[in-house]
């Protein structure tokens, strides 16, 4: 006689329930289910962006639609779905970083002819994003002070300074 408990995998041990059945998420490979609801969120947000036409592409939507589902309480169970096939493919991303990089030389030309206007642009937004992000240090740094009651001066006198 054994003595093994039921488990969450049928009387039998091996998945199946009492008719013999295997549930849907055990007939797939954890990596094969978790690629499957990735392709899903990414066709999700393709099909987003192609109907509400936006000039979002569908692949970051879908992103974004996963980092929404992980936010929400009842559907994080998606992301523990999908992180044995995300897991693989962070490490490997240097790889993902090829085909963008064979579009760069292969489009050299037209980058050299818009040479100009990309290298504003992209100064620019990092003067930009340096100008922000300067200012909301500041501004968390003096409203930090503020909750503790002095104006800065008390961390240089009693740092020995």
């Amino acid at each position: 006689m054994s003595t093994r408990e039921p488990s969450d995998d049928g009387p039998t041990g091996d998945g199946a329930t009492d008719d013999g059945r295997r549930p849907l998420p055990a007939l797939l490979p954890p990596v094969l289910l978790g690629l499957a609801v990735l392709l899903v969120l990414q066709m999700i947000g393709l099909a987003l962006a192609a109907l509400l036409h936006l000039p979002i592409p569908g692949v970051v939507l879908g992103l974004v639609l996963l980092v929404i589902l992980g936010l929400v309480p009842r559907t994080r169970g998606i992301l523990r779905v999908a992180e044995p096939a995300g897991t693989p493919l962070l490490a490997h991303l240097q790889l993902l970083f090829v085909p963008p990089g064979v579009g760069v030389v292969v489009e050299m030309g037209a980058l050299a002819r818009n040479a100009l206007p990309i290298a504003l642009a992209v100064g620019g937004s990092f003067l930009l994003a340096l100008l922000v992000v300067g200012r909301v240090l500041q501004a968390l740094l003096h409203r930090q002070d503020r909750r503790r009651g002095d104006d800065g001066h008390q961390r240089l006198e009693g740092s020995g300074a």
